[in-house]
């Protein structure tokens, strides 16, 4: 008997994972932007990612979200350190007082792959009502190397 309620158990547990009940945030996908959603009036995460093999396709990255108050935007954006190419750290925000960043990092690459591409993640919340534009550049920082060489920026609707 106790080794029929195991293998139920075991059933089930499998049965839950592969229905998608694992406890996380719904994502829906719509290009390269997904949205967590969350219980009715709690803040929701947006997340645009841009892969590295797309950052190279093109220089000027451009995309529109919106969101309400007190929502999250998260930015995840290629790179390849070992070409000495960086994000800017901070986001430039047109209007701050519409959105806040507040958070990057710096992710490896997965594995020992010399040369393989990681990425920047930037975290940013809707703070008021209103339009902003959040941007940052890809290039090289030290004394003349090549700046700006890509710019990513997205414009943000907050309701």
């Amino acid at each position: 008997m106790k080794r029929h309620v195991a293998v139920l158990s075991a059933v089930a547990i499998a049965a839950a994972a592969l229905t998608g009940c694992t406890g996380k945030a719904d994502e829906s996908k719509a290009g390269d932007a997904k949205t967590s959603q969350t219980k009715a009036g709690e803040p929701t995460t947006m997340t645009i990612e841009i892969s590295y093999d797309d950052l190279l396709k093109q220089q000027q990255i451009s995309r529109s979200v919106r969101l309400a108050v007190g929502d999250f935007l998260q930015v995840s954006l290629g790179s390849n350190a070992s070409t000495g190419y960086q994000w800017a750290d901070k986001m430039l925000l047109s209007d701050p007082k519409v959105m806040t960043q507040t958070g990057h990092e710096t992710i490896a690459p997965a594995g020992d792959q010399p040369g393989a591409s990681g990425r920047e993640v930037w975290m940013l919340q809707a703070m008021a009502p209103g339009t902003t534009t959040a941007s940052t550049t890809y290039g090289q920082p030290w004394p003349g190397g090549e700046k700006e060489s890509w710019v990513f920026s997205v414009n943000v609707e907050v309701d």
